[in-house]
């Protein structure tokens, strides 16, 4: 396959195959009529030919999703691997994008790549927003010349990811929904119900009890503050979506998680997982240990776990054995450090690190299940104990009032 020519327009089309399925790709030619010609040569029946500039008037200003960026790689990876190359693979995917952010980062990768730039550090500059190991293993892959498998290895990942995160979002629909359920009705009582009792008790409240005074007094709070206290939420959401653009507030943040009980074993294990695969991958194809060490350190994100792996890098310069310097500068278990001295002394050290990424894909996928059942449960009994206070204010003070009465 050829680089398409200056003067060939590229077109999205679909079309019908041979046993009748239908297919949707983009094909270059000088005009609609060549580009239905070419289709037809295929073997195809056009059914819509559209010119893809007009096709990405047509979709949206939005950067590719985690799905289309799994694809993207994928085909990237199918093309390389069939002997296309890398530059036109990159051109024909980018003619495919139709999403307007994430065609012009593409695009952005492509003309860097034409002058002269690294595939890897062409990515990592114009089209950040894939997972920190990407950039990683494309390093790797250049340093092996197997770019191709690099490009299936991380989107295999990535989908692998992809699903976690799904089934982790899926088991949190029901503790969402009864969160603002919960929301709905302690707002509904707050601002309606709990007023008309307070009429009914009147100014003095110094004859009920102490929790029926927080009650109504944060009702009267709310009922006298709404629209500050809407556009303080309002205004609350808007800081904190600019205070998470900024990367280094973001980096912050991932440190800060690491240090939350569940939530930091989840991070520990993801980053654990993708260094040992990069590091296993560089090994399995060549690269020396010293130089596998740097690439995979660039699969871990900023933080204290890169920083100790730094310092894993300078053991093995000075000498150090890798399982000694491990349990010196990372969490390996004790399991993890045998396997790497095994494979140390048997030479299949790159073996015994894809079994260790092995262990701890497995544990981000136990700890995640963990950590989803743990979290209905919690909001039911929190949601049950707001709702009770809330309940038990206004009983607490109507019983107090009719005592005073009787």
């Amino acid at each position: 396959m050829s680089i398409a020519a200056p003067d060939e327009i590229a077109f999205r089309y679909t079309a019908v195959d041979r046993t009748g399925r239908q297919v949707r790709d983009v094909v270059r030619a000088r005009d609609a009529r060549a580009a239905a010609r070419a289709l037809i040569g295929e073997g195809l029946t056009p059914i819509t030919v559209v010119e893809e500039k007009k096709a990405v008037a047509g979709g949206s200003n939005r950067d590719l999703n985690f799905a289309e960026k799994v694809a993207v790689l994928r085909q990237l990876a199918l093309m390389v691997e069939a002997g296309v190359g890398l530059l036109e693979a990159m051109q024909t995917v980018a003619a495919g994008i139709v999403v307007a952010k994430g065609k012009a980062k593409f695009e952005a990768v492509i003309t860097a790549l034409k002058r002269g730039d690294r595939l890897a550090n062409a990515m990592e500059v114009h089209a950040p927003g894939f997972p920190f190991y990407l950039y990683a293993m494309l390093r790797v892959g250049e340093s092996t010349g197997r770019v191709a498998e690099v490009m299936q290895e991380a989107a295999d990942q990535m989908a692998y990811e992809h699903k976690l995160r799904r089934d982790f979002i899926g088991s949190l629909i029901y503790p969402a929904f009864l969160i603002i359920v919960a929301l709905i009705v302690m707002v509904s009582m707050v601002m309606f119900i709990v007023p008309k009792f307070s009429d009914m008790i009147g100014k003095d409240r110094s004859r009920i009890p102490y929790l029926s005074q927080v009650v109504f007094g944060i009702a009267d709070f709310m009922n006298h503050n709404i629209l500050a206290l809407g556009a303080g939420f309002v205004a609350f959401i808007v800081v904190t979506v600019m205070v998470l653009m900024n990367p280094s507030v973001r980096v912050q943040l991932y440190n800060v998680a690491r240090g939350v009980p569940g939530l930091g074993g989840i991070l520990k294990a993801r980053e654990l997982g993708s260094w040992a695969k990069v590091l296993a991958f560089a090994l399995s194809n060549g690269v020396g240990l010293l130089e596998a060490a740097t690439l995979a350190r660039q699969a871990a994100p900023p933080g204290e776990f890169n920083k100790n792996l730094d310092q894993f890098e300078r053991d093995l310069k000075s000498g150090v054995e890798v399982a000694e310097s491990l349990s010196r500068h990372t969490r390996l278990t004790s399991m993890d450090l045998s396997l790497i001295r095994a494979g140390s002394k048997s030479g299949a050290l790159a073996r015994m690190f894809t079994y260790v990424a092995e262990g701890y894909d497995s544990l981000l996928r136990d700890r995640l299940k963990t950590l989803s059942a743990f979290v209905q449960p919690a909001v039911i009994i929190f949601v049950a104990i707001i709702v009770a206070t809330l309940v038990m204010g206004i009983m607490m003070a109507l019983l107090s009032v009719y005592q005073s009465i009787a």
